[in-house]
């Protein structure tokens, strides 16, 4: 997975964090058709400790190797940074966004994230 790649090659020099928000495709909020043909069902986690079990899942899962944070359950994360469906995103060593970008899975893009991550590091 390219994420991992980017996180092996880079995590000496920056910090990585991955931040599980609500969930996009719950049943009881909107029905992925590729969750009904992988027969993956769930509803959207009501309580702190469902979500964090929901982000475990997701870790294994996917097998993502960048350490995990979990918003909170008032999804004040996502809201902060307008994060859902997913979105990748650097922040420079002052707290400033320099790089934030477009919506997922479309705009999902791990090359570019990692082209503004080897700028502000300095190699770009």
């Amino acid at each position: 997975m390219r994420l991992n790649e980017v996180y092996a090659s880079h995590k000496d020099r920056a910090h990585f964090f991955i931040v599980y928000i609500r969930e996009a495709h719950a049943e009881d909020y909107w029905i992925s058709p590729h969750n009904l043909y992988e027969g993956i069902h769930f509803d959207q986690p009501k309580t702190y400790a469902e979500r964090e079990e929901m982000a475990g899942v997701c870790q294994i899962e996917l097998g993502l190797e960048l350490p995990m944070l979990i918003d909170t359950i008032d999804n004040a994360t996502e809201e902060k940074y307008i994060a859902k469906p997913d979105r990748l995103y650097v922040i420079d060593g002052a707290g400033v966004i320099t790089y934030n970008g477009a919506h997922g899975p479309y705009g999902f893009k791990p090359d570019e994230w990692e082209a503004a991550l080897l700028d502000v590091l300095g190699k770009g």
